[in-house]
This record gives C-alpha cells, structure tokens and sequence, in this order.
C-alpha cells in the first residue's frame, strides 16, 4: 500500500471479516512516540572519563558549572549491577563554555580521582 486511501480502502473491505474462522481487525498502526532524552543535550558535548564511582550527575554538575552553564550531566551505570561505569558526559550552552571546562579541568580530581575530559565524539552514547 503507497497511499493513504489504499490503506483506508484496506481496513474498510478486510476489519471485521473472517479469515480461518477468526475475526480480522484492520487498522492503522500507532507510531511509537518518540523517548524523551534522558537528560538534556547540545553539541557541546564532553566525555568525562576515570570517575570514581562514587560521582553522581550532580557532583559532576557542580564541579563543571564553574566554566559556564552546564545543560546536562549523565553518569553511565551497568544495568546489571547499577555500579557506575567510571564515565559520563556534560553538556554546556556554548563552545567556549565547553572550551574552557576542557582547559581548566582536565586533570584535575573528583572524589580523588583525577578525571579525564574530551570532546565527546560519535553518537556511541
């Protein structure tokens, strides 16, 4: 079926016919509405790597908000143990918002651990 009309002319001639003695239903598919993002995203986008686990998104929120507007902060889990996976992602407003937190914190510690931050690259998160 191309169009709409052949699908409307489809479900009129075929819902509620019998087929093998059973009753069809014919209708239109729902699309499946779209997920929400987990947290908010832009293209400036920061992996944030050799966390301890003990971090939280809100720890990492606080600790990036001094080189501008963080948007959003994501910790990885493991789905099976719900421990954390040592990395996560911070999203800012601008490039050089982005720019600067890369400068001004890489290297340096979170809960005693000395973090690494890099422009996020690909869509594998």
């Amino acid at each position: 079926m191309s169009t709409l009309e052949d699908c409307e002319r489809v479900i009129k001639n075929l819902d509620g016919t019998l087929y093998s003695g059973r009753t069809m239903r014919v209708n239109m598919a729902d699309r499946p509405k779209p997920k929400a993002p987990l947290y908010p995203e832009t293209e400036h986008k920061l992996f944030v790597g050799n966390l301890s686990w003990t971090v939280t998104p809100e720890m990492l929120t606080d600790a990036f908000q001094r080189c501008g507007n963080v948007v959003g902060a994501r910790v990885l889990y493991d789905g099976e143990t719900g421990r954390s996976r040592g990395y996560g992602f911070v999203c800012y407003s601008t490039k050089e918002e982005m720019d600067q937190a890369i400068e001004t914190l890489n290297g340096t510690e979170i809960e005693g651990r000395e973090i690494r931050v890099n422009l996020a690259l690909g869509k594998r998160y």
